[in-house]
This record gives C-alpha cells, structure tokens and sequence, in this order.
C-alpha cells in the first residue's frame, strides 16, 4: 500500500468513526496515532483534508485500489466496532448504514461482507487491543517493521 491510499484508507476510518454523529475519545486517540505514525512524512494531497462529512465516504472509497477494498471494509468495521463495552461487536444503524455503503462502493458482496465483519470480530477477540490490529494491518500493508 502507496502512502497515499493508506491516507485515504485512514480518512475513510476517521469517516467511520464520526459516522453515528460522535467519535469516541479511543477512536479519535486512534486514529490520531496512526495518522501521525505511518503519514509523518507522506506527501498527502491537501484534498484528503477536505473530506470531512461522512457523505464524502463514497468519493473516498473509489480511490481504493482493489487489493486493498477488503482490508480496508475489515479495518472500518474495526473501528465502528472498537469502542463497544467489552468487545461486544454492537454496532449502532448509524455505523452499520456507512459501513453498507462503503462495502457498496468498494464493490464488496454480502458474502465477503460476512466474511470480513467475521475476521475482524476474530482480530478484536484475540488481540489486546485495536490499537495493535491496526498498527500491525499498516505495517505489514506499508511495508514497515514496527517501530
């Protein structure tokens, strides 16, 4: 993954995260880290600071290349659900209505939908922490070690 598409992918996760009206304090710490960790040096269009609404999802999510969709609709629905009490993976209308149109955009079929909304309940369980999924998800798709 470009720096530039992990921009966007990341914009997209901060999307998610406003897209029930509020940000969670651990999610916008989150996001916040992962921006400042894996963009510090990334020469990213000032257009990303742009897309601040969640209607501006779609836009987003057709710059995503398309071996880097799943990631990106497992990474969202990890973030919509990071901040539910212990895990619980409940998911507000809201968040699951921009999380069905960003998996609409990128092209994702219900099938893969499942499966990923499966894998990422599977990450959160076994890891200590989003913190951790996420960090590791960038690494290995940048190409970096862990610092």
């Amino acid at each position: 993954m470009d720096l530039r598409t992990a921009g966007v992918v990341i914009q997209i996760l901060k999307l998610m995260a406003v897209s029930d009206g509020n940000i969670a304090p651990e999610e916008q710490e989150l996001l916040e880290s992962l921006s400042k960790r894996y963009l510090k040096e990334a020469d990213i269009p000032s257009w990303t600071a742009a897309f601040n609404h969640p209607n501006d999802l779609e836009l987003l999510a057709e710059e995503i290349p398309d071996e880097f969709r799943v990631l990106t609709g497992k990474l969202a629905y990890m973030v919509i659900a990071s901040s539910r009490d212990d895990y619980q993976f409940t998911v507000n209308s809201d968040e699951q209505q921009a999380f069905a149109r960003l998996c609409d955009t990128l092209g994702l079929d219900q099938d893969t939908q499942n499966e990923l909304i499966v894998l990422a309940k599977d990450e959160l369980a076994k890891r200590p922490g989003l913190w951790n999924v996420l960090y590791s998800s960038f690494s290995s798709s940048l190409g970096l070690g862990s610092e």
